[in-house]
């Protein structure tokens, strides 16, 4: 008898096994969805300002401490001119991974090697999840994490970007994990390896300081006021917070090139108004990420409950992600994919609420019943998702990809040049130049900067000024390329109306 459980439970370990294993691998299939796509699909800006790093690595020279991406123009609201083009947001783990996975192995574009390093590290945040999941709940609950993380269509499309993000979440994920089992043996050395990988969470991205609230609710619970007598502790503080005083430190001293962040907090103040609980809640939660079917899901695993191992830990994950929501509130509203953070805890408790159906039921029939409506719930969530983010992988606009193509293709490497696409950075990128993403009335102020030429995809009043005044290095309908250089009588905007 004592042979046959063993057998049993071998059976079934390697069955979780297979099953996780497919979950990666149909994950990461998906992941690979227009995987050649240039950066002009959805939230391309961030996507090419992220992307420039790297490249900028590449040709400028290796040096993590000061990246640089392409545009000359001031970053923040103090207009700071910013002629190195430095970049300091994140610590650049996520481009230092691409960049020498492209300078080493080659053969995918600087682009592509970023939607890899994205699609590993959101495919490995599948196993984490589940890894996570089965510490606290049952089988049936990992499994179905996994599954909503593996294949939520927000989580896919966000899983392949050229952002940091994906990485952000999975080390989140990550970090959990490892405080999970450094409480559960209380060996020193799973405090480093989370420390670790908590550094990596809040360099990554620093909002991710909202974890420490389900981390101290989770040491508390284990240690409580004995907790502060660990020398663990203070290993696992060190580690994971000093290298981010240290970047913070080091990036304050070069406010030129940091974003201004101010707005992101509650500009327009829309926090907790009818507007803000619509676009975080309505349109993103329920139409967007969850798809209205996981939506419901979510508030079944909510409402159900907690077991001995779970207390409050999941409650407290969601509360820690629910006050970034409240924090960065119009960064909330005006970015989709500031929401990432919920996906994972979301994708639990859609887990749980799957078991509260399946649990549900007097008789055999209602259970049978159950199981449809969660099929069928599950079934809308990845219906109605795939209906709404099927459009974040078009390029929407085809022509800036053609400009870019023959700028890279026609002016000289070290050609500085202005791309106006209202202050957004793609069309810049896709010109694998440096310069500015701005025109307008700006343009005499960049030119005497050193702007060289000017190429647009909209032949307004502006452009045709400077298309009379100055030389044409090419004209076609989508476009054209003018050289700032060759230009007759004085540089300044055309006359007032």
């Amino acid at each position: 008898m004592h042979e046959f459980i063993k057998k049993v439970a071998k059976y079934k370990l390697l069955f979780q096994i297979a099953i996780i294993a497919l979950f990666f691998v149909g994950g990461a299939a998906l992941r690979f969805h227009a995987f050649n796509n240039p950066i002009a699909d959805w939230h391309s800006w961030r996507q090419a300002d992220t992307a420039a790093v790297t490249r900028n690595f590449v040709k400028d020279g290796f040096n993590p401490l000061f990246p640089q991406f392409d545009s000359f123009h001031a970053l923040n609201d103090a207009q700071l001119p910013d002629p190195n083009r430095y970049f300091f947001a994140e610590f650049p783990i996520y481009n230092i991974i691409t960049y020498y996975g492209y300078t080493i192995f080659g053969h995918f574009t600087i682009e592509e090697w970023g939607r890899l390093v994205s699609i590993f590290f959101s495919s490995l945040g599948i196993v984490f999840l589940y890894l996570l999941v089965k510490q606290y709940s049952s089988e049936k609950v990992a499994l179905v994490a996994a599954f909503v993380f593996a294949f939520l269509p927000y989580n896919v499309y966000y899983g392949r970007v050229t952002m940091p993000d994906p990485m952000h979440i999975t080390f989140s994920i990550l970090s959990l994990y490892l405080i999970t089992l450094w409480i559960r043996t209380s060996k020193w050395w799973w405090a480093i390896l989370a420390g670790a990988a908590y550094a990596i969470t809040i360099l990554t991205k620093p909002y991710g300081l909202v974890l420490l609230l389900p981390i101290a609710y989770l040491m508390l619970r284990k240690w409580k006021h004995r907790l502060f007598l660990r020398p663990e502790l203070y290993l696992f503080a060190i580690i994971g917070f000093v290298p981010y005083l240290l970047w913070k430190h080091h990036i304050d001293m070069y406010p030129q090139g940091q974003f201004g962040t101010a707005w992101l907090f509650n500009q327009g103040n829309i926090r907790f108004t009818g507007a803000y609980f619509h676009w975080l809640i309505y349109d993103r939660m329920n139409r967007l990420i969850f798809a209205t079917g996981g939506f419901v899901l979510f508030w079944l695993g909510i409402i159900k409950g907690n077991n001995e191992r779970e207390g409050l830990f999941y409650y407290s994950w969601l509360a820690a992600v629910l006050i970034f929501f409240v924090v960065i509130a119009k960064g909330n509203v005006t970015h989709d994919y500031y929401q990432m953070p919920i996906v994972p805890i979301g994708a639990i408790l859609i887990g749980k609420g799957i078991e509260f159906l399946l649990e549900y039921g007097l008789r055999w029939y209602h259970r049978v019943i159950n199981v449809g409506v969660a099929l069928a719930l599950l079934l809308l969530m990845l219906a109605f998702g795939w209906f709404e983010v099927r459009g974040y992988y078009n390029i929407n606009h085809p022509e800036i990809v053609e400009a870019g193509q023959a700028v890279d293709k026609m002016l000289p490497k070290d050609a500085k040049v202005i791309a106006p696409y209202d202050n957004d950075s793609s069309f810049l990128y896709l010109t694998n130049r440096h310069g500015w993403p701005i025109g307008g009335t700006d343009i005499p102020k960049w030119i005497h900067d050193g702007a060289q030429y000017l190429v647009s995809v909209n032949y307004d009043d502006t452009t045709n000024y400077w298309l009379k005044k100055c030389s044409v290095v090419t004209k076609n309908p989508k476009f054209v390329i003018i050289n700032l250089t060759k230009c007759k009588g004085p540089i300044e905007n055309p006359p007032q109306k």
